[in-house]
């Protein structure tokens, strides 16, 4: 009788706890993140974006259902991510999740919103299917919305909700001026850089002139001029910094006109006001054996193919400093860059930010590009060579990198996708120099890429035939060890029969 009142007491008790923590876990969302690099803990600027949160944000989001495990994944881990914001936002941020697929109506919603319509290969009853799939979300406060088209997997979901409701939270947003009249790109020309600047900022062309404010601008860029600049169009940015003004340089030393496979120097005046300012920019193409790849085409009897070819004048760099500017990025792609150096003196401060592999070089100019050219160790004698790097002198920040295409997208038939941490790296340092949110660290918390290090032919050929020949030998192995033990056996036995 004691045994059994104890038992129901024990029962009681579980019911009970298990109640509680159901209680607990509707008021306080916890999990653990085990990651490397935290990819589900949320970041200190997202927990102070919700705390300042002073009216309720109203998240719909159109997620299909019954797609592939990795989508329905996608989905949960979205589903969990907003629980967080809510939790910390003390209820503010509020969600509903709506199946499109399920009612036109709410489909005709979705599509009217701007969520993306994305086809989805899947197989039913071995059989091939397309799917219509919808993986968006709408964000709402007071007036105000946002849409995200496409939720992206890992830390990129919290970015876009973030920057979703921190750009309806902005009354004001800064100016920042992008210089032009000698030849550089239009702000359509660069449209993922101008896409992430436009959560904080208002991107404006300006041409220099006495007649211009330039003080209007907490920053201003200037990427890949083509024409000679004048000298008092640079002694009007002087002015702008001893003001307190900041500035982002893009440009190109070197000019690789690959139509004449030659690269020579390039002039604009750009160069010899760097050198003035502290930065020298040298001319020379930086070569690098951790690289992308060119098409070469190539005739095999009838037909022509693509053959991609490594080409160690597009350095794919992954050292970076540990500065705000770089933090999180993983892998950035340099088009035809050049070394640069500190020149300046002891009341200018210099800090690099990123540098080449540990096999890299520089070529002097001029340069013939040739395609089919074997590499050796003996071209990449220079290592970690900076290629970007920011100074600092009294109150104001002077960012310099060596390639002055890095931002560049392009337009009409020439539009082309830039590494995403091209972008982060443009629109971070202008961040830095221009805002104290700490959305610069957010936009590049992802999943970082981790490229193997390249390898030469003869290692690459000793891999194919060590995985031929391992599994060979393993199989061998095993039937001659199987082969004697089996033979030890018939002897044993054979020598116990005798006794």
């Amino acid at each position: 009788m004691i045994d059994k009142r104890r038992f129901n007491i024990y029962i009681v008790l579980m019911l009970g706890i298990l109640i509680l923590i159901n209680v607990l876990a509707n008021r306080f969302f916890v999990r653990m993140d085990f990651t490397e690099d935290q990819r589900y803990t949320l970041s200190e600027t997202t927990k102070d974006i919700l705390k300042g949160i002073n009216e309720p944000v109203t998240v719909t989001a159109y997620f299909s259902e019954g797609l592939q495990p990795q989508f329905d994944q996608l989905r949960n881990d979205f589903k969990d991510l907003l629980a967080e914001y809510a939790s910390r936002s003390g209820n503010q941020v509020v969600y509903e999740f709506i199946n499109p697929n399920e009612d036109p109506v709410h489909e005709q919603e979705a599509v009217q919103a701007g969520i993306q319509t994305v086809m989805i290969q899947d197989r039913e009853k071995d059989q091939s299917t397309t799917k219509k799939a919808f993986m968006g979300a709408i964000i709402k406060i007071g007036e105000n919305s946002e849409t995200i088209p496409f939720i992206q997997p890992g830390a990129q979901m919290e970015y876009a909700l973030t920057t979703a409701i921190k750009k309806m939270t902005v009354p004001d947003k800064s100016a920042i001026g992008f210089i032009t009249g000698h030849g550089e790109p239009a702000l359509s020309e660069m449209a993922q850089v101008i896409q992430g600047l436009n959560v904080l900022y208002v991107p404006e062309e300006v041409t220099l002139s006495d007649s211009v404010n330039l003080s209007k601008y907490k920053t201003l860029a200037w990427i890949n001029p083509q024409d000679s600049i004048p000298n008092e169009k640079f002694e009007l940015v002087e002015a702008y910094l001893k003001q307190g003004g900041n500035l982002f340089v893009a440009f190109n030393k070197v000019d690789a006109q690959l139509d004449r496979g030659m690269g020579f120097a390039k002039y604009t005046g750009m160069g010899d006001w760097l050198k003035k300012q502290g930065v020298t920019v040298n001319e020379d193409f930086v070569i690098d054996q951790t690289c992308g790849q060119v098409n070469v085409q190539q005739h095999q009897g009838m037909f022509t193919v693509n053959r991609p070819i490594s080409f160690p004048y597009l350095p794919v760099l992954s050292n970076f400093a540990d500065h705000p500017v770089t933090q999180g990025l993983g892998t950035m792609m340099m088009q035809f860059g050049s070394s640069m150096a500190f020149a300046g003196d002891s009341t200018k401060t210099f800090i690099p930010l990123i540098f080449t592999s540990e096999k890299s070089g520089t070529q002097a100019v001029p340069v013939y590009f040739n395609i089919e050219k074997q590499w050796t160790q003996a071209d990449f004698t220079s290592p970690k060579m900076t290629v970007a790097g920011l100074l600092e002198e009294d109150n104001h920040k002077l960012i310099v990198i060596s390639d002055g295409d890095l931002a560049i997208n392009g337009s009409g038939q020439n539009m082309r996708q830039l590494q995403p941490d091209n972008v982060n790296f443009v629109v971070n340092a202008i961040d830095f120099m221009s805002d104290d949110t700490g959305l610069i660290q957010l936009r590049s918390k992802q999943v970082k890429m981790r490229p193997l290090e390249q390898l030469d032919d003869a290692d690459k050929n000793f891999l194919k035939i060590l995985n031929f020949v391992l599994p060979l030998f393993i199989v061998l192995a095993i039937g001659v060890y199987r082969y004697q033990r089996r033979k030890l056996i018939r002897l044993k036995r054979k020598g116990e029969s005798y006794v």
